[in-house]
């Protein structure tokens, strides 16, 4: 039904019903939800009866209290009726007793239902009444991606507010306003308890909203050659920022995509991208940006990274500026077990016994599958026509949390580094969140080696639920700072120029090998080798298979599912190092 006619048949049910039964009374509303999306309940008194109603807002609220009203009316006729309303002494006693027991427990909620009732007044009508002589400018922001951008200008400052409609991103964009100019000039008291209600969460929503701002600031200066290039469902940037100062924050990567490679492109060679969802390569993108920073600090040059000596004073490890640290923002949480309950859930089912499994991606598909009865994948059988099995963003998420976002190879020079905070604009929930980044294995993960842990990253989002998206675009972009972008093919695994990308295997082992032969560590990462196969270099860091093994292992022992790796074909390729470490060739 069309939401005019809805809306219409809604007002008369209401003008009716009031017509009709002049003698109701209604209950205080109660709110529950967040403030961007919240459910109102309210009770209908008639007849000495009660009727429970709630709904997105107090109308609908109200209309289903009358609809289950009507129900009751038509399930009983004139003689029950008469009963009901004509009761013996102890069932008049007994109902005024529930009653009773119902007021009290409203009263006692008065101040806050009376703070909720204010709290529901429009931000946006707050705005124009406190700066009534002003011309606040609206404009509806470019947005590429799931939820819609709307910004205010108050004062020459701008203000952003993400929602589903542009209507809801048009009042959050008022309270962003209205929880800024708080804090810089006197506010109305007739407001004031509204708006420090939305100051409850005002410094983690001012942390989203910066680390969105600056990540579009980046993405719309970007140069496309193709506008169908620039069209995206999900982003994905990794800032850089000195230790609670927000103003030093800095977006280092980010990356765009929701595919995987086709089973029909893999490769022998380590040249194909198996992943392209976003928050996957942005990822891979710091890898690169890691390789510059050793190669700037090896060669003196100002770096996040600073040079330590070992005993022997040969060998030479690298560790993080001080009050460095690095923040992930994505635009909606990530598939798998973070997304897969987040649509509709409640209190009761967070022990449901499907939380907390291993997940996987699917070929040429949306969403994850469970990954029980997918545990191997052989490379002559995705060859035969098996999808390609690739392990969802949640689980990997989770796996940096205790490996490090550095990797295995470069945990050779670095310590671990762990995300500091994970910001997600949409679909957030903490509690799917919490077990999906580190409590699922929390309580069971504990032979990790030295230098190892389990990293819990502060989690902040916000729960809106987003447009649906029903065209994902086949194209997937990266960014990295100071080098630009590339623009990948995601079911290739390639770039749209059939290249190889910069942050595939072939590609990282260069930049690894090159930082070895900076820092004289070649022959001994290596043996003394001319050739070296990709998988026997991972090896060789014993503490980093270690950890890796301990958490799969815990994986595996809670019952969560078996990590689904890929075909062992596509490590064993072969790196020539030679002497001549800028001509690197890769022999399949």
């Amino acid at each position: 039904m069309d939401n005019g006619v809805m809306d219409t048949e809604n007002t008369t049910i209401l003008r009716d019903f009031n017509e009709t039964h002049s003698n109701h009374e209604w209950s205080p509303f109660l709110c529950q939800g967040p403030s961007h999306l919240p459910t109102f309940k309210i009770s209908l008194y008639l007849n000495d009866l009660r009727f429970d109603g709630c709904g997105c807002s107090k109308k609908k609220a109200k209309i289903d209290a009358i609809k289950n009203f009507n129900l009751y009316t038509l399930n009983h006729d004139t003689s029950s009726k008469a009963n009901d309303t004509v009761e013996s002494d102890i069932q008049v006693g007994k109902r005024k007793c529930t009653d009773d027991m119902i007021e009290n427990s409203l009263s006692k909620k008065l101040a806050i239902e009376h703070q909720v009732a204010e709290h529901q007044i429009s931000a946006i009508c707050i705005l124009h009444e406190i700066f009534p002589g002003q011309t606040l400018i609206y404009e509806h922001e470019q947005s590429h991606g799931i939820l819609e951008t709307i910004s205010v200008i108050v004062s020459g400052n701008k203000y952003i507010g993400y929602g589903k409609s542009k209507k809801e991103a048009k009042e959050i964009a008022c309270r962003n306003a209205l929880k800024s100019l708080y804090d810089m000039q006197p506010i109305d008291n007739k407001f004031k308890n509204q708006i420090e209600m939305l100051r409850t969460d005002y410094n983690d929503a001012k942390i989203i909203d910066h680390f969105a701002r600056i990540t579009d600031i980046v993405y719309q200066k970007l140069e496309f050659d193709q506008i169908k290039f620039k069209e995206y469902s999900v982003i994905a940037s990794i800032i850089k920022m000195t230790k609670d100062d927000l103003n030093s924050a800095e977006v280092i990567c980010l990356a765009t995509g929701t595919k995987c490679l086709s089973g029909n492109y893999l490769s022998l060679s380590g040249e194909s991208l198996h992943d392209c969802h976003a928050e996957i390569l942005t990822r891979r993108c710091l890898l690169k940006f890691f390789y510059k920073e050793l190669m700037e600090s090896v060669k003196g040059l100002p770096s996040i990274f600073v040079p330590v000596f070992i005993a022997d004073g040969k060998k030479c490890k690298f560790k993080l500026a001080e009050d460095l640290a690095f923040h992930l923002y994505i635009n909606t949480a990530p598939c798998g077990e973070a997304r897969v309950f987040s649509f509709c859930d409640t209190e009761q089912q967070y022990n449901r016994l499907n939380r907390g499994l291993l997940r996987s991606k699917i070929e040429n598909g949306a969403g994850t599958v469970s990954v029980f009865g997918r545990e191997v994948q052989t490379y002559d059988g995705v060859a035969q026509g098996e999808r390609l099995v690739t392990m969802s963003c949640s689980d990997k998420l989770t796996r940096w949390n205790v490996l490090g976002l550095q990797g295995n190879l470069l945990s050779n020079f670095v310590e671990p580094i762990y995300l500091e905070s994970i910001s997600i604009g949409s679909m957030f929930n903490i509690n799917h969140m919490k077990r999906t980044i580190y409590g699922r294995v929390e309580n069971s993960i504990v032979k990790l080696p030295q230098n190892y842990k389990l990293q819990k990253p502060q989690l902040r989002g916000y729960g809106i639920l987003p447009r649906r998206s029903v065209t994902l675009s086949p194209h997937c972009v990266n960014w990295i700072i100071n080098e630009g972008i590339e623009i990948i093919k995601g079911s290739m695994g390639r770039t749209v120029e059939n290249k190889l990308s910069r942050v595939c295997k072939t590609s990282l082992a260069k930049e690894y090998i090159k930082l070895c032969s900076a820092t004289n560590n070649l022959s001994t990462l290596i043996d003394n080798e001319t050739n070296i196969f990709y998988d026997s270099l991972k090896n060789k860091n014993k503490n980093y298979v270690a950890a890796k093994n301990e958490l799969l292992s815990t994986f595996k022992s809670l019952k969560l599912g078996t990590w689904v790796h890929k075909p062992e074909e596509l490590k064993s390729f072969k790196l020539n190092v030679g002497n001549a470490i800028n001509k690197i060739d890769i022999i399949t």
